[in-house]
């Protein structure tokens, strides 16, 4: 009996020792469906937990309200770039200009004060002047995801764009368009062109300065936070801002009246990093910045923008406002118009200028 005893337990100690140099290997077979593959005691490996603080924090400045188009952007910009880096990376969104006017942003991120700036290069004469290229009166856009891709396009894929100074100590996370402009007026509704001689029209650029000029208009700068309070009180007699503008800041509530369908400019906003602080960063989270740049940055939210002449339409006319066309003839006047400035910057920037003009042209024609 002690005997049989001593060899069945030789025979359990042996098969015991025969399983454990099967599994001891280590090579680890993954579970079915792709999952993590299972640790030693069975269980799968867990995920690498997010950063329970983060290694940096970024400061945004834009200068719309949270709830504005730009402002929502920014915090779904700052999400995306927390989930890509694990928490690694925190970009606080600073909205409604509390670090910076929109005539301030873009040294504020030049200078380093703060990190990344969300603006608009209108806000900068001078400093821009081959994007203004982008922004001349009447270009054969449809739509701003239209306008955005090919502005896009041609920052990422020509360097037509990048002699502007106010690019100078940056790194571009994303140039793209607001929604089309109409031609508000606080209370005298166009019934032709001929209306706008005298009038003094707010107006971004100077192309669209130019343009009015035609028409016997005066275009003059103005903040767009400043705007609401300059048609009330009749230093302005109308503006050439965008349908986003016209429905964040309310110019149609016992302001503004009278807004004349006409999709007169498209105007490019700016996003952008301080160069030294990205420089800054590790290669791990420079990369992630990179992943957040560009066609990324471009596809967030891509076409809200488009929806908001529809937001503004409502509203207007729930305030009593008019939005109404011109006649087809007052119409043309009004394209041929940008035509002769066209051609006038094209000769202002010469070769570089022309080239620009038909990359936009070649590519609109592309995407209709």
């Amino acid at each position: 009996m002690k005997k049989k005893l001593l060899f069945v337990l030789a025979a359990v100690i042996a098969v015991t020792m025969m399983l454990g140099a099967c599994g001891g290997g280590s090579t680890t077979t993954p579970p079915a469906g792709g999952g993590s593959p299972a640790a030693p005691g069975g269980s799968p490996t867990a995920p690498t937990p997010p950063a329970a603080t983060p290694e940096v924090t970024l400061i945004l400045t834009n200068h719309d309200a949270d709830t504005s188009t730009p402002g929502r952007y920014c915090h779904q910009w700052a999400d995306m770039v927390k989930e890509k880096s694990n928490g690694r990376i925190e970009v606080q969104a600073n909205n409604g200009g509390a670090l910076a006017k929109p005539t301030e942003s873009l040294d504020k991120v030049k200078s380093g004060m703060v990190d990344l700036a969300f603006g608009l290069q209108s806000f900068y004469p001078g400093q821009f002047p081959m994007t203004d290229g982008l922004s001349l009166p009447y270009l054969p856009y449809t739509s701003s995801s239209q306008a955005s891709d090919v502005m896009m396009n041609i920052w990422m894929n020509t360097t037509l764009l990048q002699s502007d100074t106010g690019y100078q100590g940056t790194k571009v996370i994303l140039i793209r368009a607001n929604c089309d402009n109409p031609i508000t007026t606080a209370s005298k509704k166009l019934s032709s062109v001929d209306d706008l001689k005298g009038m003094t029209i707010r107006a971004s650029t100077e192309p669209v300065t130019n343009w009015l000029k035609i028409f016997g208009a005066t275009g003059k700068g103005c903040p767009i936070n400043e705007l609401f309070q300059n048609l009330q009180n009749g230093a302005f007699d109308g503006a050439i801002t965008d349908w986003e503008a016209i429905y964040s800041y309310k110019l149609y509530d016992n302001c503004a009246k009278y807004f004349a369908d006409e999709a007169v400019v498209y105007n490019t906003h700016y996003f952008l990093m301080n160069q030294a602080k990205y420089d800054s960063l590790s290669a791990e989270n420079k990369a992630v910045i990179d992943e957040c740049s560009g066609q990324a940055a471009l596809d967030l939210m891509h076409d809200d923008w488009d929806g908001m002449k529809a937001k503004a339409t409502d509203a207007i006319a729930g305030e009593g406002g008019t939005v109404y066309k011109l006649p087809d003839a007052d119409h043309a006047k009004l394209v041929a118009g940008a035509d002769q400035i066209k051609t006038e910057w094209i000769a202002t920037n010469g070769d570089k200028g022309k080239q620009l003009q038909d990359k936009i042209t070649e590519l609109c024609a592309a995407a209709n």
